[in-house]
């Protein structure tokens, strides 16, 4: 079997590492005394991102740098042939 990779707890590290020592962003933490609300946050520039964990910022932070100012175009992007696929069938 070939290399597999999934979010686990040992992922969110390297998740940070990339966002603020190689795509120099500012990251922080947000929670709040009150509530079981938390996110991340990542800033450059006149960039904000927000998600609830250090690997989805990183696809965020992603998309964005891939596509650009027009990311949200690809938003009505067609996937049902990804739900007709079987994992069995590609590993």
């Amino acid at each position: 079997m070939g290399m597999g990779l999934g979010t686990a707890g040992n992922t969110s590290g390297p998740a940070l590492y990339i966002i603020e020592q190689i795509k120099q962003y500012i990251v922080l933490f947000e929670c709040y005394e009150d509530s079981d609300w938390t996110q991340w946050v990542a800033v450059k520039d006149d960039k904000q991102f927000y998600a609830e964990s250090p690997e989805a910022l990183l696809g965020l932070i992603n998309l964005y740098e891939l596509l650009g100012e027009d990311w949200n175009k690809y938003s009505s992007y067609d996937v049902e042939h990804i739900f007709q696929r079987n994992l069995e069938d590609f590993i």
